[in-house]
């Protein structure tokens, strides 16, 4: 297949990886690792087409499927399989949650309160800063 690449390619007057690069990327893309780049789909293309003749428009539709196949095999790879899902989940749910008492949420609701209002008396010291609005302006 590699050399039926480049064959096309050098009818086309196109460059394509070396001997050694095309056949590792021919491997890749029939494992499904990778999905070929366009210029290397056109020249499958190309190639089916010259020695299928008539056939090839079915064959561009099997290419085609077979490029989407790889393109989902590609994907799929690099999702989590269910095993570590479950773990993933274990892990989550194995985890000690902390519960609050009601006396702590308390504490914790006077003290978010009372830095609430020293927040609103630093915003009132700083609007005091800024001069008055001229008539006409209105308040901001």
């Amino acid at each position: 297949m590699a050399r039926e690449l480049r064959k096309a390619a050098k009818v086309s007057g196109e460059d394509v990886a070396a001997h050694h690069g095309l056949v590792k990327m021919i491997s890749q893309w029939e494992r499904g690792n990778r999905v070929p780049r366009e210029r290397y789909r056109l020249l499958y293309l190309k190639i089916f087409k010259d020695s299928l003749g008539d056939l090839s428009h079915g064959m561009g539709l099997a290419t085609d499927f077979a490029i989407r196949l790889a393109e989902v095999r590609s994907r799929a790879a690099s999702l989590p399989d269910s095993g570590e899902i479950r773990a993933l989940e274990a892990s989550a749910l194995a985890r000690p949650r902390k519960t609050m008492t009601p006396a702590e949420i308390r504490a914790l609701a006077a003290e978010a309160i009372a830095h609430l209002h020293k927040v609103a008396d630093k915003l009132a010291e700083l609007s005091a800063l800024l001069p008055d609005p001229e008539p006409g302006e209105g308040k901001p």
